[in-house]
């Protein structure tokens, strides 16, 4: 830096620092030394920040935590503080106490919410843990964190989790938090504050804001306590007493916050205990009816809650242990029965559920209600059917032993109603549930809900499964349906404890109008029985009430339930409709009830008791006494003349003992009783002055005023009533009449004048005797008019048609005559006319009378129809007359005339041409013109012109203009018409006649002149004038000129020519191009983009290249552009292709190494390729040519078998088959990889047998053919068909030996080594007769022994040295080469083991293959509990796979054949040897378990020879409609069960890199000794007691020789010792027949080497 160099120093934010904002810098901020304030940073620079959280973080964090929505939010605060409580009182021995205080006495200080407990409190380090915000007891540095061991409900106090809620409830409460706590077994107390204010202090003088200071002092020191928080002084006076303590102390309390806490005391508390219901009464809660209910085990928790004010109020105080209303304490005191359960998901989560019965009783739901929950208004009223749950979830859920408070679940699949279930819809609606989560299930910092509990509730992983009331598990099931017994136990809830109504005998659904609430009074359905209780009421059954008021007795109608219900139905409520007995004094009295009213302890006894002796029934009315109080009294059946006066009479009501009753009877129903009156009534025609019989009747009668009438019966029966007929005649002739004459009388014929005597009523009666009538005649003469009935009408005018003119009415003269032809006049004669015609709409019927003269005037409707081209209409005219059918109708012919009227008009334009206007036209005329000489003309109905009166010219009128010449319209001429002088404007002219019954208009519009064609000539761009001349008019009018549409595209410069560019560069010079029109003028349209392309491919020009315009964007046509060439020359510093140059003669030896590079040759000969890459720069790479090499083997230098052979066991037996050393096996000359090689090799090879190097043996085993077999060699290789010893060929029993195969060829390029072959020869024979003949000798010498003869046992020595014997051929068996699965394995009690060690398999191509396939199973290890895969998933932190074997299903369809074979016969004959992969499998343990396991993950897997066969095999078996499983190849290969193969996945690697299923043993004779050493272990068992019973005789022997007394009973007990030494011995050879027996399996095994069955 030059001295004379000026600099500036900024901030990163380019902010230049002088000396003032230097000093305003905070330590460690990034600073830029620039030479001038906006220069270009050189290189990038980082700078140091700090994000510090405000401490709103923390004061803020329970700001909005604890709010839902409905919800208070203090309890849940609380709640927080009292998980922390628990958590540290988890381990304490005796009572754990929690308390909290509320401190609202200002006396004593500010208002103070306190916590305290008695648990392990903190230390100084675990304290600042607790200030730390978010830091879990996961992640805190003072221990580690450990799960809890599982316990019942999950109680295990393990709930203060997350390091965030004693922080978010403190600030919550109130703005200040002090923690006071002692640690057990520490002498000090430590002490911190947290405050708002003290934040904001720190901020302010910018200090660390999360720094502080703990106080650590001695037990009771308060000597820092100010005035203000005199109430501490009390809470650390009582540290003295404390071995170890916490206390929250919170002070800032919000004043809502106090209000609430005093107000709502009750409540809040209630919702505490509700939280920690299960933690203070323990895992069975709170009993409080049945105390035997409580756990043996309840917990030692106190929460004591107390609330000091200011005096007088005094100290309230509650612990929530005596709280009896909390929801979980109403819901367990409710339940009759509880059915558990138990879930577990895939991650460990572990529940644990409780569903509750809750009964209906009778005419109430024993649900509990929620004490905190509004109540709905209609939840009571009779008739409804409620749902006990009503829309309430089923389960709460509790989260390590608390309550989860805003997380329920509604219901599970298995909990709710199916469809077809048998039990009622509301039992599903009266369980409550509970169900408790241990910690995997995960919840919110406020612990208010959880975050995915019903989630993984319903995974399909999870399972549930009941448990029992003796608490044992059953297994998992698939379906949770009746298996799982949730809905046996159900339905026995139900049957059991349910005091419910079954509802039978469905009639109808009806509407009742005596339900006061109108909305329930619809639907109601009506049945005609029930079943209550174990009893069955139906119609017609006699029922007593309880419970009202007064009691009923009566008999069923019948029932009614609210709701639509078809059918038998179970339901809560209903009622029944009774009728009240006795039914003579309540008369049919109903009376509705609730059904629970009905008294189910009253027998049908005690009804009918009742009804039989009420007091009110003998005083019911009986008959009725009648007296005639006068002595006038009416005999019975009298008859007396009419007009005689009857009575007085006197009516008295007799009960049934002949006493009078009063007009009043009570019965106890409302309104006071019967009300009874005695009604008078008399059943003639007419009054009593007319003639006849009478019948005299009084009735008693009911009042029923509701309707205003009297009800004559009572009670179902009538009411008492008397009768008296009498009858009534004629009185004495007082008055005659005259009778009517003969109508039918002619002049001078004698006619007869009929007279009646009557008496004063003018009934006929007997004329008086001597009566002589006289005949006088008043008038000289008498008239008499006769006429007939109606029979033919006749209408006038008679002519046909009639005439009528249209508009006018048409008129008829009528007249009606007799069936003489005469004018009749008689009643009714009315006639109508009726105009019949369709065109004429609304015609009415015109009507006359004829009654008085016979004849009338019929006047119809004006008549109006549509007059076609001036055609006449014809319509018919009908006479009749109604009330007379048999008068034949009338028709007439009418003829409708065109009438004068007008009915057209027509318009035109008088001018130099005629002008006709057509209606409702739109003319277009000139702007500003006059329409003139406008006329019009009138046409009547038949075409003619209507000549223009001065009346017709008065009706005319138009609505442009209010003023106009009436001679004018008379002359037929219109005003004239203004044209609109605004072009397109439209206007409306109408003229009319008669106020529009004619009417003709037309619209009238201005026009304007168009010009069109107008075009520039090519000239420059720019302003151009145009004008426009009409007649003496001219107008100017500019136009800007600019460019065309664009045809073309110019290149206006680029670079200069010609062109050439290194290849790979870019051109530095840019082309310009221009957009034209067809006349040159640049296009300025910017929608257009040009694109360009390079010349095709086609161009054959080395190193010459175009680019031409391809498309121009924008327009509808492309514009063809110009092009450029150029060339383009290489760029001679750049690689553009790398050539490898190669001896392609060259081989490539297995192994070896490649000439160049450092790169080995691969091991197996084949097809490989080779490429070669340049890297010029990072990104750029060069690659050659590939090349395809082929590697060829190496040299020969041993002779190898083509697949390794297992090693064999060999015997003398005569059977072939336990002889044979090889059997197909390929020898071939190799090199010493293992590729065939020496193919132009032949000679032979000495097949020969020795022993072990260092090992010599006289007695060496011979093969069949000669000691040394010679085979023929040719290419390379040999196939042996068959190798075996001689038959009864030498060797030693037991021992090891080695088959060599050595290759002789003529001049081989190198040694080669030969093939050896170990093997395992055993003398069989001998084996088993030298143990059988030792077991022989034993067992004589046992019997010789119990027969008292001195034979020599054998010494147990020789049964261990034979035990060693057998147990080192088993060892020199199971140390042989073999294939083993190299992972270690895991045992236990409940451990199976690993994968890769539970089976074997023999075939090493099948086990590579196998193995490859499962290969991500192999290490996974399978348990036999859950628990137990779980304990090593946690152990081994989820590393290790596990598999549980009780949570493995197995699909019983998977046990079927191949699927090339349907019903035991193969639908095709398949090629490649096809079998199930799990039938090579050979299990090491546990057959059983094994075989599920490798059914699980195995499956139906096909083996089969090649990927062409599998192939094949799998076409076919599609083409069958079958499913084909995965099928694995022994070439290596994989065919997926969804048609897939090929590519690297399905490729199994080199045999080397898999770990492979072991190799099993030489099975049976391996078992075979197996077997002898169990068997010889059981001898020896018997040789050992045997020895034990000699050792007890010789002791007794020793004690005879004491005395001679004691020597006799010594020797009785001698006797008695040895008789049961003989009864021991022949148990003893009944075991060894029983071992003897046992050992016929080895021995018929061993028989395919011994060649003879052997039998013991």
């Amino acid at each position: 830096v030059l001295s004379n160099e000026t600099f500036v120093l900024t901030t990163t934010d380019r902010i230049i620092v002088d000396a003032d904002k230097f000093d305003k810098l905070k330590d460690g901020t990034t600073l830029y030394l620039l030479r001038k304030p906006n220069q270009v940073l050189p290189a990038s620079i980082e700078e140091e920040i700090n994000f510090i959280p405000h401490y709103n973080t923390l004061i803020e964090s329970g700001t909005d935590e604890y709010f839902i929505e409905g919800q208070k939010s203090l309890p849940s605060a609380l709640a927080q503080l009292v998980d922390n409580a628990l958590s540290a009182t988890a381990k304490n021995t005796g009572v754990r106490s929690i308390e909290i205080r509320m401190l609202f006495d200002k006396t004593c200080g500010k208002s103070a919410v306190v916590v305290l407990d008695n648990g392990c409190g903190m230390t100084s380090k675990q304290l600042n843990n607790w200030a730390i915000y978010r830091l879990s007891k996961f992640t805190r540095e003072n221990k580690g964190y450990t799960r809890p061991e599982p316990v019942r409900c999950s109680l295990n106090s393990n709930i203060s989790y997350f390091g965030v809620g004693g922080k978010q409830a403190a600030f919550h409460i109130g703005n200040s938090v002090r923690m006071i706590t002692k640690p057990r077994n520490s002498p000090d107390v430590h002490e911190l504050v947290l405050s708002k204010d003290e934040f904001e202090k720190k901020e302010k003088n910018k200090e660390d804001v999360y720094k502080g200071t703990i106080l650590n002092r001695k037990p009771g020191d308060f000597s820092h306590i100010t005035h203000e928080e005199s109430y501490l002084q009390d809470i650390i006076k009582e540290e003295t007493r404390k071995e170890s303590f916490t206390a929250v102390v919170i002070t800032g309390v919000c004043p809502d916050h106090i209000k609430y806490l005093k107000d709502d005391f009750h409540e809040w508390t209630r919702q505490l205990a509700h939280i920690y219901h299960y933690y203070i009464h323990g895992v069975d809660g709170n009993h409080k009816m049945d105390q035997s209910q409580k756990s043996d085990a309840s917990p030692k928790i106190d929460i004591l809650v107390t609330l000091r004010e200011k005096p007088p109020k005094g100290l309230r105080q509650k612990n929530l242990r005596e709280v009896q209303d909390d929801l979980q304490t109403l819901y367990i005191n409710s339940a009759v029965d509880t059915f558990e359960f138990k879930a577990t998901t895939s991650d460990g989560g572990s529940l644990d559920g409780i569903l509750r019965y809750h009964p209906f009783l009778y005419d109430k739901e024993t649900y509990p209600k929620d004490p905190s929950a509004l109540q709905d208004d209609d939840e009571n009223q009779s008739g409804t059917m409620n749902r006990a749950r009503g829309k309430r979830d089923i389960f709460e859920c509790f989260w390590n032993g608390r309550l989860i408070p805003y997380t329920t679940i509604s219901e599970f699949d298995w909990c709710r109603w199916p469809n077809k279930s048998t039990l009622p819809l509301e039992c599903f609606s009266r369980f409550s549930g509970v169900l408790f989560t241990n910690d995997k299930f995960r919840v919110n910092a406020s612990k208010q809900k959880f975050m995915d509990l019903e989630l993984k509730l319903r995974h399909k992983d999870t399972h549930f499964t009941p448990v029992f009331n003796v608490q044992v598990m059953i297994q998992c099931f698939k379906s949770i349906d009746d298996e799982f017994n949730f809905c046996s136990w159900l339905e026995k809830c139900h049957s059991q404890f349910d005091k419910q109504v079954k509802f039978l005998g469905y009639s109808k659904t009806v509407t009742r109008t005596d339900v006061p609430t109108k909305k329930l009074q619809h639907p109601w359905a009506v049945f005609s029985a029930i079943e209550l209780d174990g009893k069955t009421y139906k119609a017609g059954d006699l029922v007593k009430s309880q419970r009202t008021q007064p009691i009923y007795y009566g008999k069923v109608n019948t029932f009614f339930l609210y709701g639509d219900h078809e059918g038998n139905v179970f339901a809560t409520g209903g009622e029944v409709e009774i009728t009240r007995v006795p039914e003579a004094l309540y008369d049919n009295y109903t009376r509705t009830i609730p059904i629970s009213k009905i008294d189910r302890s009253a027998t049908i006894e005690i009804v009918l008791k009742h009804d039989r002796g009420h007091r009110s029934v003998s005083r019911l009315p009986e008959k009725l006494c009648v007296t005639w109080p006068e002595g006038n009294a009416l005999p019975q059946n009298a008859v007396i003349s009419a007009g005689t006066p009857l009575g007085p009479l006197a009516v008295e009501i007799l009960n049934r003992n002949d006493k009078s009753i009063s007009s009043r009877i009570q019965t106890g129903v409302q309104g006071g009783g019967i009300k009874l009156n005695v009604g008078l009534k008399i059943f003639l025609r007419g009054s009593l002055t007319n003639l006849g019989n009478y019948t005299l009747t009084l009735q008693a009668e009911v009042s029923d005023n509701a309707n205003n009438k009297a009800i004559t019966s009572y009670g179902g029966r009538q009411l008492p009533s008397y009768e008296h007929k009498f009858t009534v005649k004629e009185g004495n002739a007082e008055n005659f009449t005259i009778g009517p004459l003969n109508p039918s009388l002619r002049i001078g014929v004698p006619f007869s004048i009929p007279t009646q005597m009557t008496d004063i009523y003018g009934h006929p009666t007997k004329p008086p005797p001597n009566l002589q009538p006289v005949l006088e005649c008043s008038s000289p003469s008498l008239s008499i008019s006769v006429s007939g009935n109606p029979h033919s009408l006749l209408v006038k005018p008679e002519v046909k048609p009639v005439k009528v003119e249209n508009g006018n009415p048409a008129s008829f003269n009528v007249e009606v005559h007799d069936e003489a032809g005469n004018i009749t006049a008689n009643a009714k004669q009315i006639v109508r006319c009726q105009v019949r015609d369709f065109g004429i709409p609304g015609l009415k019927l015109a009507v006359t009378d004829c009654s008085s003269s016979g004849t009338g005037q019929i006047v119809t409707e004006p008549i109006n129809l549509k007059i076609i081209n001036g055609e006449p209409q014809m319509l018919q005219a009908k006479f009749d007359m109604p009330s007379q059918k048999h008068v034949v109708a009338v028709t007439t012919e009418l003829k409708v005339m065109p009438s004068c009227r007008v009915s057209r008009m027509e318009l035109f334009c008088e001018g130099e041409e005629r002008l006709e206007l057509k209606n409702k036209e739109k003319i277009q005329w000139q702007a500003g013109g006059v329409l003139e000489n406008l006329f019009f003309k009138l046409y009547d109905e038949s075409g003619k012109e209507v000549e223009v009166t001065p009346e017709i010219a008065s009706n005319i009128k138009v609505n442009w203009t209010g003023d106009f010449d009436q001679r004018a319209l008379i002359m037929g001429r219109l005003p004239d018409v203004q044209v609109p002088t605004k072009v397109k404007e439209e206007r409306f002219h109408q003229v009319s006649y008669r106020d529009h019954s004619v009417s003709f208009s037309f619209t009238i519009s201005s026009g304007s002149i168009k010009v069109s064609g107008v075009r520039f000539n090519s000239g420059p761009l720019g302003t151009r004038e145009v004008c426009f001349i009409c007649g003496d008019y001219t107008e100017q009018i500019n136009f800007k000129v600019t460019a065309g549409i664009p045809t073309k595209l110019k290149l206006l410069s680029g670079p200069e020519m010609p062109l050439q560019i290194l290849n790979g560069t870019g051109i530095s010079t840019p082309f310009v191009v221009q957009l034209c029109d067809k006349w040159g003028n640049p296009s300025p349209d910017q929608r257009v983009v040009v694109e360009t392309r390079a010349s095709p491919s086609t161009v054959k020009v080395k190193g010459k290249a175009a680019f031409t315009v391809t498309s121009v964007k924008g327009l509808k046509k492309p514009i063809p552009g110009p092009h450029v060439n150029f060339n383009i020359i290489p760029d001679p510093n750049k690689p553009d292709k790398l050539s490898v140059n190669y001896d392609t003669s060259a081989r490539f030896l297995a192994g070896g190494t490649f000439p160049g590079p450092d790169k080995k040759i691969p091991q197996s000969v084949g097809t490989y390729t080779i490429q070669f890459s340049l890297k010029i720069e990072k990104t750029e790479v060069v690659f050659s040519n590939q090349i395809i090499v082929n590697v060829v083997a190496n040299q020969p230098v041993k002779l190898g078998p083509e697949c390794q052979p297992q090693i064999p066991v060999v015997s003398y037996s005569r059977d072939i088959a336990n002889r044979t050393l090889v059997e197909n096996m390929t020898l071939k000359i190799m090199d010493q990889y293992g590729n065939p090689t020496g193919q132009n090799l032949n000679g032979k090879v000495l097949v020969s047998i020795k022993c072990p190097d260092g090992e010599q043996s006289r007695n060496l085993p011979v093969l069949e053919v000669a000691s040394t077999v010679e085979i023929n060699l040719k290419d390379g290789s040999t196939h042996i068909e068959r190798l075996a010893i001689r038959e009864n060929s030498p060797g030693e029993n037991g021992r090891k030996y080695i088959l060599i195969f050595k290759p002789e060829v003529v001049m081989p390029p190198t040694s080669l080594s030969p093939f050896e072959l170990p093997f395992h020869f055993y003398d069989g024979k001998w084996l088993l007769r030298t143990q059988l003949s030792y077991a022989n000798d034993l067992w004589i010498c046992w019997n010789k022994n119990a027969l008292g003869t001195n034979q020599k046992i054998p010494h147990i020595q020789n049964i261990d040295s034979l035990l060693q014997q057998n147990a080192d051929e088993k060892k020199t068996i199971e140390d042989i080469n073999r294939r083993v699965f190299p992972l270690p394995n895991r045992s236990g009690p409940d451990i199976l083991g690993m994968v890769g060690h539970l089976a074997h398999i023999s075939n090493d191509k099948a086990a590579w293959v196998i193995s490859w396939h499962l290969s991500s199973e192999m290490d996974c290890v399978i348990t036999k509990t859950t628990a137990e895969a779980q304990r090593i998933f946690h152990s081994e932190h989820g590393r290790q796979q596990v598999m549980a074997l009780d949570s493995i299903y197995v699909n019983p369809r998977s046990q079927g054949p191949l699927p090339h074979i349907k019903n035991g016969r193969e639908l095709f004959s398949p090629v490649g040897n096809p079998l199930y992969a799990r039938n090579l499998l050979i299990y090491t343990t546990e057959e059983e378990s094994c075989e599920r396991v490798f059914k699980n993950i195995l499956g139906n897997t096909i083996l089969m020879d090649d990927i062409e066969s599998a192939t094949n095999y799998r076409k076919a078996v599609i083409e069958k409609g079958s499913y084909c499983p995965t099928i694995l190849t022994l070439d290596g290969n994989r065919l997926s069960a969804s048609g897939k193969f090929g590519g690297a996945q399905n490729k199994a690697p080199h045999e080397e890199r898999v770990k492979k299923f072991g190799a099993p043993l030489p099975q049976l004779l391996y078992c075979c000794f197996c077997c002898w050493i169990e068997l010889l272990i059981q001898f020896r068992s018997a040789l050992e007691k045997k020895k034990d019973e000699d050792d007890k005789r010789n002791n007794t022997i020793l004690k005879l020789s004491e005395t001679r007394q004691q020597k006799e009973e010594t020797k009785a007990e001698l006797q008695e010792i040895e008789r049961q030494l003989g009864k021991i011995l022949h148990k003893h050879s009944i075991k060894w027949t029983m071992l003897s027996t046992n050992v016929v399996f080895p021995v018929f095994i061993l028989s395919r080497f011994f060649f003879t069955t052997y039998q013991i």
